[in-house]
């Protein structure tokens, strides 16, 4: 598992450590052939490092390390908020080095100029039938190689999406979504608990990510509103508008993924955030603070300007 790849176009040939605030991950990562520290035994950060966070705390110290540290480079995994477990940390490492970074940046910009140049799009490839309006207030997060030619801390999802996003329901939202798509998993977030929620949510997601990522699944949205989510006819809709919190069925992201080298290793079973970077798009409803954020990931989609 050589990350010549990362190395060349992140870190200029220079060597990187793995950082992290499990021993037994950290322990894996030497296996391999890595550098590694804990993250709660350093006074700074290494020039180049890849971080992986197990615990909310762990994120707090990387941010206070980064302060204390002049010069670094930085790719953060939040693992905490997705599947806190040395597997899945494992899995993500093994993504995130198997990825064209430079060729998912160049993708990026690319993507950017064609957003930012029109505004409506349809989308095509793997069944995909849906339009899309992007409106003039819209502001595009993308992530181009000047931001990471110097010193930066950026997560490792930044890197291979370019999207839109309504995090405060009282703004308007920045794009109109309607259509259908095939979807092939999900991902869950939720940032920490909520009373307010129904029990057994997370369960019920982890078995319906298991059935998506077996059997697939059909996405329905008018007018930014899912209108149904089916799995062989069966309907999944309520609950989505359960685990989603107050914000129910509202589209709160579009996103385009750029990273396609990822696409024969990709398992939709396990909850990382390496997996909403697959090339094609995905949306997303709740904040993952008063519900859950749940991604609906559809790849080998392509979006096109309508004229």
């Amino acid at each position: 598992m050589l990350p010549t790849n990362i190395i060349s176009t992140l870190f200029g040939h220079e060597e990187l450590s793995i950082i992290a605030d499990s021993e037994d991950f950290l322990r894996e990562c030497a296996l391999l052939g890595f550098n590694t520290a804990n993250i709660f035994e350093l006074e700074k950060l290494p020039k180049n490092s890849i971080i992986f966070s197990f615990s909310n705390d762990a994120v707090k110290m990387t941010f206070d390390l980064a302060k204390n540290t002049k010069s670094k480079k930085s790719v953060f995994c939040v693992t905490q908020v997705f599947e806190p477990t040395v597997d899945a940390a494992l899995y993500s490492l093994k993504l995130l080095l198997s990825s064209n970074f430079e060729h998912a940046l160049c993708t990026q910009r690319s993507v950017l100029n064609m957003l930012n140049s029109h505004d409506s799009f349809f989308l095509s490839g793997n069944d995909a039938d849906a339009q899309v309006s992007i409106f003039p207030h819209a502001q595009a997060y993308a992530l181009l190689a000047e931001d990471v030619s110097y010193d930066f801390v950026q997560s490792v999802a930044e890197f291979f999406e370019v999207h839109y996003a309504h995090m405060h329901p009282e703004d308007p939202c920045p794009f109109s979504f309607t259509g259908t798509l095939k979807i092939e998993g999900i991902l869950t977030v939720l940032r920490k608990p909520n009373p307010i929620l129904p029990e057994g949510l997370k369960a019920s997601l982890k078995w319906l990510s298991d059935r998506i990522s077996e059997e697939g699944a059909l996405l329905s949205i008018k007018d930014n509103t899912i209108t149904s989510l089916t799995i062989k006819n069966e309907e999944h809709v309520k609950l989505l508008d359960l685990a989603a919190g107050p914000r129910g069925l509202k589209l709160t992201e579009f996103a385009i993924g750029v990273n396609e080298a990822i696409a024969s290793n990709i398992d939709y079973k396990i909850n990382s955030q390496m997996n909403e970077g697959i090339s094609g798009v995905h949306l997303a409803i709740g904040d993952g603070s008063s519900g859950y954020h749940i991604d609906f990931l559809s790849p080998s989609v392509s979006v096109s300007p309508t004229h």
